[in-house]
């Protein structure tokens, strides 16, 4: 009988110990999911606040290259310096200030039909403060030509383009241009 006290007495103790112990691994382990739930939740406002930091950043980059390339496009002071020279001879179509203001003034299908049609030319002006660059297609000048003209006192490209005796005229504010009425009556 004592044995089985003992043994009794070991056994309850055995399975207390058990218990305490899994209630001590259950709280355990809610303690840890409640953790980890925590650091997750910590690990998503981290993940967030650094894609708006990643947003504002790349914000920053596009607002700085827009401005650059402004600067660039609006830096057409150059051509001051053309009178009397070929637009070929100075790579006046090449120039990217020159081709981007053009290219947002016709269109890309325009400004290509220009590009590639763009072959005899006549020197360039610069005069009352008023670039002229004028070039054609090659063996039909009358029929396909072009003109480029630039005035530095109001900041606005205009140009023109016949195309097989019909003519389109471009100005980036919509206003008229004398060089651009010439061009157009001359031909």
């Amino acid at each position: 009988m004592k044995y089985s006290n003992v043994k009794n007495i070991i056994t309850f103790l055995g399975a207390s110990l058990i218990i305490f112990s899994c209630n001590g691994i259950n709280k355990t382990n809610n303690n840890e999911e409640t953790n980890i739930e925590k650091e997750n939740e910590l690990l998503k406002k981290e993940n967030e606040l650094l894609k708006k930091e990643q947003e504002l950043n790349q914000r920053i980059t596009t607002e700085e290259f827009k401005v650059k390339q402004s600067k660039k496009i609006d830096n057409l002071n150059f051509l001051k310096t053309l009178n009397g020279k070929y637009p070929f001879d100075v790579k006046l179509l090449q120039n990217f200030a020159l081709t981007q203001r053009l290219k947002i003034l016709l269109g890309n299908e325009r400004y290509n039909f220009l590009i590639e049609n763009w072959a005899t030319e006549v020197p360039m002006s610069f005069l009352n403060n008023i670039f002229v660059a004028e070039g054609c297609q090659a063996h039909n000048c009358s029929s396909t030509n072009f003109i480029i003209v630039y005035n530095f006192s109001n900041n606005v490209m205009y140009a023109g383009i016949r195309e097989e005796e019909n003519i389109k005229t471009y100005s980036e504010d919509g206003s008229n241009s004398i060089k651009i009425n010439e061009w157009e009556n001359n031909n």
